[in-house]
C-alpha cells in the first residue's frame, strides 16, 4: 500500500460536481433503505471518476498496488454505501454510509481481489465488499448529521500516510505489520493484510520470483554503478510500478552499495 494524495477540485472531471451533488440530495429525500438502495443501484455513475482515480495511482489497485491487465478495476466506497458487516455478519440497524455514496474522498480505486469477495480453496475468504468494523462500536456514524471523526476504521486507508506506514515489505515477497503485536496498529495492519489477502494468491510468489532477477543484477554489479542496471532499478522504483513499495523495500537491503542508497 502506497500512500494516495487525491487531487483536490477543481481537478474533478467537469462534470461531476453538479450531477454528485443532485444525486446526494436525491438520496437523502428518500424515506426508507430500500429506495435509498434502488436509486443507487440505478445510479452508479462514480465510474466516471475511474481514469482520475486511477491516474493517482499509476493505474494501480489503491490498497496491494497491483495492476489489473485483464479485468477492470473497482471504484471501492472506503466507507461502504449501502451496508455494512464486521466479521461477515452484518451490522443490524446500520443501512450504510449512503449519504457518502456519491462523495469522491470516499472512493478508493481497487482491484477485485481486494474489493470483491472471494473464497480461495481451503474456503477462506478474501475481499473488502462491505466490511468496515471500527475500534468501538459506540462511535459508529449512522446518520449523515454525525462526525465521522471518531470512528477509528480498523481497515488501513491507502489515503493516510500513517496508515501506509503500518505496512513492511519482507524480500520474501510478504507484507507484514510493522507496529509491535498487541497493538491497535498492530490488529489495524493485520486486519488489512488478512481481509484484502495481500499475501494470498500466489501474490508472495509472484513479488520474490520478480525480485531475484533485479537481486542476480545487483550480485553481479556489486559496487561498481552500471547505467543499464540503475535504470531497471529505477524502473522498478518509480511511482507506476506494480508493487513498487515491496521493490522500494527489496532494493533498500543493497543500501551498503553506495550507488544503491542514492536511488532509494
Amino acid at each position: 500500500m502506497r500512500f494516495i494524495l487525491i487531487q483536490l477540485p477543481p481537478n474533478l472531471p467537469a462534470r461531476w460536481p453538479k450531477s454528485s451533488s443532485k444525486k446526494t440530495t436525491m438520496v437523502g429525500a428518500f424515506a426508507s433503505h430500500d429506495l435509498r438502495s434502488a436509486y443507487i443501484k440505478k445510479n452508479g455513475s462514480w465510474g466516471l471518476l475511474k481514469t482520475w482515480l486511477a491516474n493517482a495511482s499509476g493505474q494501480k489497485c489503491w490498497y496491494c498496488e497491483a495492476k489489473s491487465t485483464r479485468a477492470p478495476l473497482d471504484v471501492d466506497h472506503f466507507r461502504p454505501k449501502l451496508g455494512v458487516t464486521v466479521d461477515g455478519v452484518k451490522l443490524a440497524g446500520h443501512s450504510g454510509y449512503y449519504w457518502l455514496a456519491y462523495e469522491w474522498w470516499n472512493f478508493r480505486l481497487s482491484c477485485q481481489r481486494c474489493n470483491r469477495p472471494e473464497k480461495d480453496a481451503s474456503g477462506a475468504l478474501y475481499g473488502k465488499a462491505n466490511e468496515f468494523p471500527i475500534q468501538d462500536e459506540a462511535m459508529r456514524c449512522s446518520l449523515p448529521v454525525t462526525p465521522l471523526g471518531a470512528e477509528l476504521p480498523k481497515l488501513l486507508d491507502p489515503c493516510v500516510l500513517a496508515d501506509c506506514e503500518l505496512l513492511a515489505h519482507g524480500i520474501d515477497g510478504e507484507v507484514k505489520p510493522v507496529a509491535p503485536t498487541g497493538t491497535w496498529e498492530f490488529q489495524r495492519a493485520r486486519y488489512t493484510i488478512d481481509q484484502l489477502g495481500f499475501n494470498e494468491w500466489y501474490s508472495p510468489e509472484d513479488r520474490r520470483s520478480r525480485w531475484q532477477t533485479l537481486a542476480t543484477l545487483l550480485a553481479v554489479v556489486g559496487d561498481a554503478a552500471n547505467p543499464a542496471v540503475i535504470a531497471e532499478l529505477k524502473k522498478h522504483l518509480s511511482y507506476e510500478h506494480e508493487y513498487a513499495s515491496f521493490f522500494r523495500s527489496a532494493i533498500g537491503t543493497h543500501r551498503d552499495k553506495t550507488w544503491v542508497e542514492s536511488l532509494l
